[in-house]
C-alpha cells in the first residue's frame, strides 16, 4: 500500500478549483494512475486545511503506486513542494489502542436516499455501527467530533463533511486491514473514507 502527501498552494488557480469540486479534484488524483485499476483498488484521499496557518495538505492512499509526474497541472504552481510517497503496511495487533484520524460523509438511508447526519449523539452511533463491521471498536468518550462543513460537486451536489479523531481498538486484523484499504462510509471517491492510523513502512 502506498501513502502519498501533497502540500498544495492555495494561491494557485487550479488548486483552487479542483479544491472546489470534488469531481475535479477526483479526476485530477485518478490522473496519477493507471486508467484501469484491479477490482479490489480503491483510491482513498483526504484533504486537511490548517486551523493557524494556510496549509492544505492532501493524503492519498492507494494499492497501486501514483506517478504524480503524470499529472501536467501539477507542474506549475499547484504544489508548494514535491509529492512525498511512501510505501506502508497495516501492522496493528489485536486489542492494542491507536490513534485514528476519520473524515467521513455520515449518512443514514431512509426512502431509498442518503440523509446527512447531524447530531453528536448520532454521529457517536453512526462511528460505533461502522466500527463493528470493520473489524474495530470506539469508545465515543475518547472520539472528537469536529464539523467541517459542506463540501460541494458538480450539479449542485453536496456533501457533509465530519472529522472524527480518537482512539479505537483492533478486534479483527483482516477485517480491519480490509476496512484500511478500503475505506469507511459513503463517498469515498470525493475524499471521505480515509482512515488514518499509525502506518509502518513495508
Amino acid at each position: 500500500m502506498y501513502l502519498s502527501q501533497l502540500m498544495v498552494n492555495p494561491r494557485s488557480r487550479q488548486a483552487r478549483t479542483d479544491l472546489a469540486d470534488r469531481y475535479e479534484l477526483h479526476r485530477t488524483i485518478l490522473n496519477a494512475f493507471p486508467e484501469t485499476l484491479p477490482d479490489h483498488e480503491r483510491v482513498l484521499y483526504r484533504v486537511e486545511e490548517g486551523s493557524l496557518e494556510p496549509i492544505i495538505r492532501l493524503l492519498v492512499q492507494s494499492q497501486t503506486v501514483p506517478d504524480w509526474e503524470a499529472i501536467p497541472r501539477l507542474r506549475g504552481n499547484y504544489l508548494l513542494d514535491a509529492p512525498q510517497v511512501r510505501s506502508v503496511e497495516v501492522r496493528v495487533p489485536k486489542g492494542v489502542p491507536v490513534r485514528f484520524r476519520l473524515q467521513a460523509n455520515p449518512t443514514v438511508k431512509r426512502d431509498g436516499k442518503r440523509h446527512a447526519i447531524y447530531k453528536d449523539t448520532d454521529l457517536e452511533g453512526w462511528l460505533v455501527k461502522k466500527a463493528a463491521q470493520s473489524g474495530f471498536t470506539v469508545d465515543p468518550a475518547h472520539v472528537t467530533i469536529v464539523k467541517l462543513g459542506k463540501k460541494r460537486g458538480k450539479g449542485g451536489k453536496v456533501w457533509h463533511a465530519v472529522q472524527f479523531d480518537g482512539v479505537l481498538t483492533v478486534t479483527d486484523t483482516d477485517l480491519f486491514t480490509q476496512t484500511v484499504q478500503k475505506g469507511v462510509g459513503s463517498a469515498k471517491a470525493f475524499g471521505f473514507g480515509l482512515l488514518s492510523i499509525p502506518l509502518a513502512n513495508a
